[in-house]
């Protein structure tokens, strides 16, 4: 068993404490996930939420909230070796794609060949966290080719982080349940989030809850991706949420 030094547990520690104050009632928004960056050092992290049978992503957070394009190129390709791997065994404990296959197979598959190696991906560690099959839920941190496999001290660390997670997923849920509870209490006068929205932010926020990306948002409003981006920052400070997942599901809840 690897033994975590002062400088981990202090890293947790601070972890820990800069996420508790936080209020929000999805999963994990934006702000979660890169913090966990520097807990473990990687070249990009997701949180995802993916129905394996249906062969589609509810939710994909990364730090820079872009929900990727290359969803048919995933599916037609993938899933991936660690995705199998949890359905086969149920097994949630946390997994280096260097623990299920080696490396020479592992680039010989088409997910790595056509999905990973071109976004310059090559190692992978995976947490798995709780969902009902098919649905799988997971952190997934990522490194390039030249900066090395992830550690035992990696491992280590999004273990102990396990049981942080599992209390901020149980907050979530009370914060959804009496919210709910609040807007069907009767009497109750439900205000509308959306009054101090702009025209072009709606308009942004309808988009987004059609599934588009920024990239085909900007297309379609004739501005440039960055222009999108600054207006979904506005948006979500405006609407209290932590990212794309959230306001659209404010959205549908409003319609």
């Amino acid at each position: 068993m690897v033994r975590l030094q002062s400088a981990d547990f202090e890293a947790l520690l601070a972890f820990v404490g800069d996420v508790a104050g936080l209020e929000f009632d999805e999963p994990y928004p934006v702000g979660v996930v890169a913090r966990m960056q520097d807990l473990v050092h990687c070249d990009d992290i997701t949180y995802q939420d993916l129905d394996l049978n249906a062969q589609r992503f509810y939710a994909v957070v990364g730090p820079d909230d872009e929900v990727d394009d290359a969803d048919e190129l995933y599916w037609r390709v993938g899933p991936c070796p660690i995705s199998d791997y949890r359905t086969r065994t149920g097994d949630l404990r946390t997994v280096t794609m260097s623990d299920l296959i080696d490396r020479r197979r592992y680039h010989d598959l088409p997910i790595f060949r056509e999905y990973f190696r071109p976004a310059g991906l090559d190692h992978m560690i995976d947490l798995g966290l709780p969902a009902v099959l098919p649905r799988q839920r997971s952190f997934i941190l990522f490194r390039e080719a030249g900066a090395g496999d992830f550690s035992e001290r990696d491992r280590a660390v999004l273990e102990m982080l396990r049981p942080h997670l599992y209390r901020l997923e149980a907050q979530a849920a009370l914060r959804r349940q009496l919210s709910e509870a609040l807007r069907t209490q009767e009497g109750a006068v439900e205000p509308d989030p959306y009054a101090e929205l702009t025209s072009r932010e709606r308009e942004i926020v309808e988009l987004v809850t059609e599934g588009k990306t920024n990239a085909q948002i900007a297309a379609q409003l004739w501005v440039a991706p960055s222009t999108v981006k600054k207006h979904l920052e506005h948006i979500y400070a405006k609407l209290g949420v932590g990212g794309r997942t959230a306001a659209a599901t404010l959205q549908r809840s409003a319609r």
